[in-house]
């Protein structure tokens, strides 16, 4: 009798481990982490830097390198949709080396994705900076601003997409800056699982 005991319970844990496996897979909602790096470029002029050695630099309120996490979540129900919210830093120096002048923002953004054939995805969603300052490192004045949620647009094939965000900053002294910027983002998926 032991011996069958024993084996009802191996087929018993089996069929479980079987539907565990199976509800495992055919999650309504996975979720991914992702990490993107790029470059954006647009947008007004901020200040134009003169270097010592007769060279200049000018800022632009919408260029800036940018670094972000955050969260991608698929469907099962609806297979060629992808949502990704990520927060990240938004930062432009200059290319000074005794002053540490730039503008920086946090991007805060969620971005649907439809999926295309072959990779290709197609992306509509919003964006908000927060907390927008210009550092001017004792140079000339600090100044914050505070911005406005803008629409993000992206075309992306696998880890690379181009992308383009609609932004307006208005500094503390009223002055309403354009911050559009095209750009280019390389992003990184991974669910965290051990195989």
């Amino acid at each position: 009798m032991t011996l069958y005991r024993n084996l009802a319970l191996a087929i018993l844990y089996f069929c479980c481990s079987n539907s565990i496996n199976a509800q495992d897979f055919y999650k309504p909602i996975s979720a991914k982490f992702i990490l993107e790096f790029g470059t954006e470029w647009g947008g007004d002029e901020l200040i134009t830097v003169q270097f010592t050695n007769g060279n200049d630099q000018t800022m632009h309120a919408g260029q800036g390198i940018h670094l972000a996490g955050g969260t991608q979540l698929e469907f099962s129900k609806i297979k060629d949709l992808i949502l990704r919210m990520s927060f990240g830093l938004k930062w432009s120096p200059t290319a000074a080396d005794d002053a540490n002048i730039a503008f920086t923002r946090l991007p805060f953004t969620v971005l649907p994705f439809w999926k295309i054939k072959n990779h290709f995805r197609v992306g509509v969603g919003a964006t908000a900076h927060l907390i927008p300052k210009f550092h001017g490192d004792g140079f000339v004045d600090d100044v914050k601003f505070s911005s406005s949620l803008g629409p993000r647009f992206e075309f992306g094939y696998k880890w690379i997409a181009i992308t383009y965000s609609l932004m307006k900053y208005e500094s503390e002294f009223d002055e309403v800056i354009d911050g559009n910027a095209f750009g280019v983002i390389l992003s990184y998926s991974f669910s965290g699982k051990k195989k």
